[in-house]
């Protein structure tokens, strides 16, 4: 993991010394408040999404070697829209409900394109609880971008297939939920309220949207 704040979004791994539990926060669109541009990187540091054990994750790896971690959803729509080689419309939706102009007014748009476009391979798994990514499927969890030997749009098309592929392991998922309900039992009044404006529950079987 890379504390560099060269490019948007900030790793996962900044922001959260304040709380021992927390280990990584996501920096999708979708958790941020997008309703002014930041001054920099660095300032957008401690407001994304905290990421507790047992939560269902994306790790994405980029052509530098640097790695950061999503969460569940928000790791397959980043590199889907990345790779996309048309332009999304003013009011289109990019992830979730959050529209280009919302990026744009938050002066992250282009950044984060380019930054997930950056993508060599992506892992599908879940957090334990010491803040590593833990395998919860069956098989291989992995995908990489070959982009010398193919399409944008070809890499989307298996990208998607690759989801739909993934199954769970009975066991390694019986450990990811108890982890994540022994830090719901700890954190009660956090779980009550998680204001994200992207719903990727459909996600969580290892489906991604179309």
């Amino acid at each position: 993991m890379s504390s560099n704040f060269s490019r948007f979004p900030p790793n996962s791994t900044q922001g959260n010394h304040q709380d021992d539990h927390v280990e990584h926060q996501c920096y999708c669109p979708a958790h941020l408040d997008l309703s002014a541009p930041k001054d920099s990187v660095a300032d957008w540091v401690g407001s994304g999404k905290p990421l507790h054990q047992g939560e269902f994750i994306s790790l994405v790896t980029f052509k530098d070697g640097t790695s950061t971690i999503l969460h569940n959803g928000c790791g397959g729509s980043a590199i889907r829209f990345a790779l996309e080689a048309c332009e999304r419309e003013v009011e289109e939706e990019v992830i979730g409900h959050i529209t280009r102009e919302a990026m744009e007014t938050a002066g992250i748009y282009e950044e984060y394109k380019k930054t997930f476009g950056e993508t060599v391979s992506v892992r599908f798994g879940a957090l334990n609880p010491t803040g590593q990514f833990y395998p919860i499927m069956e098989g291989g969890d992995e995908f990489r971008f070959d982009r010398d030997t193919n399409t944008c749009e070809t890499l989307i098309t298996d990208f998607q297939q690759f989801i739909r592929s993934l199954t769970f392991d009975p066991v390694a998922l019986s450990e990811a939920t108890a982890w994540e309900e022994e830090w719901e039992d700890s954190h009660p009044s956090e779980n009550e309220d998680d204001s994200s404006e992207y719903d990727s529950s459909e996600h969580e079987s290892g489906e991604e949207e179309e």
